[in-house]
């Protein structure tokens, strides 16, 4: 489509999608506190699903001013402690 790149968040603007994926598995593993990542998230534009009872939780990014579907989103889930338990990444081009 013409005029229409991805736009994506800081988070994940470089490289492609399986170092977007690396960066956040290695930045935030297991164990590493959930409201930084949430505080990250909120700084960089992200919208914040949440649903504190079962501990899942995802940050969306869409941006509106594209001619074309783009996205990138984190989901993950938190332990009692508010710890990240397990976490994965995704981003879309413009399609």
């Amino acid at each position: 489509m013409t005029g229409c790149a991805p736009q994506f968040p800081p988070i994940a603007e470089r490289g492609g999608d399986a170092a977007f994926k690396a960066r956040i598995a290695e930045t935030y593993r297991p164990g590493t506190r959930g409201a930084d990542l949430r505080a990250e998230l909120l700084r960089e534009g992200f919208t914040l699903l949440a649903d504190p009872g079962l501990g899942r939780y995802s940050g969306l990014f869409e941006p509106s001013n594209l001619p074309c579907f783009s996205s990138t989103r984190i989901d993950w889930t938190e332990d009692r402690r508010g710890r990240i338990a397990l976490i994965q990444a995704q981003r879309h081009p413009c399609s």
